[in-house]
């Protein structure tokens, strides 16, 4: 068992180490000189035994070493921090990577534990069938979070909706510390209707339409009062209604909604920087421009004329592009062709693009032959594998024949 003592025990202790190895090395001399005939094997005993006193006092030096005793508990509480991922991630309520694992390894740990509020501010939940029972950790952790800002990723099979409610009315009292939330199934958005001043980035999936609240009137009001929000994730509902304030966005994804919901919001969203799009249904012919002239990042994932879709935006800040090959709806020619033209027609200085697409290396290196095409974009990305050095090794065997995949034409007005 490890114990304290005072520094002067240990000096005491220390000293008499030194005083030790001094009479072992003295009796070693003496060996030398007298000889095995005079007295050497009281000698031996005398060194075993000073060798043993010896162990036993570096044994009880090294027993006072204690880090948790020495470390100030301000240092300590640091060190649990970097125990968890990295804050706004939510770790586990159990297990590796939380805090909880922390209060069981003893008394001292335990009490810093739960004197450290920030170790409990992002918490996960996870509505089940017991619900009532399982509301007991997320209670737990609140309280124990004190008054720090939280992190809140609430999560739920959409058949329990009630069960989402106890929850729900659970963080609503917290409000006021919402600094980062996600909110699955959770379709009772007029619950948490006031102040939020510290909301900094949302995630909502709710079917508006399910919880009977998509034509209220207190449905605008919903995120008047988040005067931090500059984040929003919408994942497969959304409405251009909801009281959201749109131009104080920075960023916005939108995951699998109808396109028309997609560009209605576009509109308002003047101030973005960064943008996620899944569009989930077709692109029609008579889509109006969107005008984002602060926008740095546009990502674009796999949907119906996604490259259609991307035509309709004016986006002349944009510095990173992300769109997907859909080699059953585009050629390489063809769709390297619109993407000239959207590059032309924007006026955008691209430092980087990235496609997303087939996982083959032989699509991987067609790609790679447009290179040359895209020069004026400094980095070209094709399934998270930059093609640099890949077009490097090509770069001979194409300044002096045409691959059939190669003849795009940057000039040509072919549709």
């Amino acid at each position: 068992m490890q114990r304290t003592a005072s520094s002067s025990t240990r000096a005491a202790d220390r000293a008499r180490v030194a005083e030790i190895a001094g009479e072992v090395a003295g009796i070693a001399r003496e060996l030398e000189d007298l000889g095995e005939r005079l007295g050497l094997s009281s000698l031996r005993l005398s060194v075993q035994a000073l060798r043993s006193e010896e162990a036993n006092i570096r044994e009880r030096l090294s027993s006072y070493y204690d880090p948790a005793a020495i470390l100030p508990t301000e240092i300590i509480s640091e060190i649990f921090l970097h125990v968890l991922p990295a804050y706004p991630i939510c770790p586990p309520l159990a297990g590796k990577s939380s805090p909880t694992q922390l209060t069981h390894v003893c008394r001292q740990w335990r009490e810093i534990a739960l004197s450290t509020p920030s170790l409990w501010r992002a918490i996960t939940f996870r509505c089940r069938a017991k619900s009532k029972w399982n509301l007991d950790p997320l209670k737990i952790w609140l309280h124990r979070s004190g008054s720090c800002p939280l992190s809140l990723r609430m999560e739920e099979p959409l058949s329990l909706v009630w069960s989402a409610k106890e929850a729900l009315s659970t963080i609503v009292p917290h409000r006021a510390r919402w600094e980062y939330l996600s909110l699955y199934g959770c379709n009772d958005l007029l619950e948490i209707i006031g102040p939020m001043p510290l909301l900094r980035e949302m995630k909502l999936d709710a079917s508006l339409s399910d919880c009977g609240c998509a034509h209220s009137t207190s449905l605008p009001t919903v995120f008047c009062k988040a005067p931090n929000l500059r984040s929003m994730t919408f994942v497969y509902h959304t409405s251009p209604s909801i009281g959201f304030p749109w131009s104080q966005l920075t960023s916005l994804s939108l995951l699998w909604i109808d396109v028309i919901d997609c560009s209605e919001l576009l509109q308002q969203t003047v101030n973005l920087v960064h943008c996620r799009v899944y569009p989930s249904d077709t692109v029609e012919d008579t889509m109006p421009d969107l005008r984002l002239p602060r926008l740095e990042s546009l990502e674009l994932y796999d949907g119906p004329d996604v490259m259609k879709y991307l035509g309709t935006f004016i986006v002349p800040a944009l510095l990173r592009l992300q769109v997907p090959l859909v080699e059953d709806e585009y050629d390489l020619d063809h769709f390297f062709h619109l993407l000239s033209a959207f590059i032309a027609k924007t006026g955008c200085k691209l430092h980087e693009l990235r496609i997303t697409g087939s996982p083959d290396s032989h699509t991987r290196r067609r790609v790679a032959r447009y290179r040359r095409k895209l020069a004026s974009i400094p980095r070209l990305c094709y399934n998270e594998i930059f093609l640099d050095e890949e077009c490097k090794t090509q770069a001979t065997s194409d300044e002096d024949s045409d691959d059939e995949d190669s003849d795009w034409d940057e000039t040509s007005d072919e549709e």
